[in-house]
């Protein structure tokens, strides 16, 4: 799972500059773990990750969908 930071991220006492590419299977960032799920305004960089987005913010809920950001060639649910 991949995701790209579309926007800062407040984790704790720090803040994830935009623009951080980061891996979500195991979630670091400089050595820092970071929690799951990812904030909604990251942007899936591949389809594990669109699915993992999908997953923790519409589990019984689709309104949400198309506020997700993926990158091309994702197939998105729906």
């Amino acid at each position: 799972m991949r995701f790209f930071l579309m926007e800062p991220w407040p984790v704790g006492q720090f803040l994830i500059p935009a623009g951080t590419e980061i891996d979500g299977n195991a979630p670091q960032w400089n050595g820092v773990a970071l929690p799951l799920p990812m904030p909604m305004n990251a942007k899936a960089l591949d389809q594990e990750a669109y699915d993992h987005l999908v997953e923790s913010y519409s589990p019984t809920n689709d309104n949400f969908l198309h506020l997700l950001h993926f990158a091309p060639g994702i197939k998105p649910k729906g």
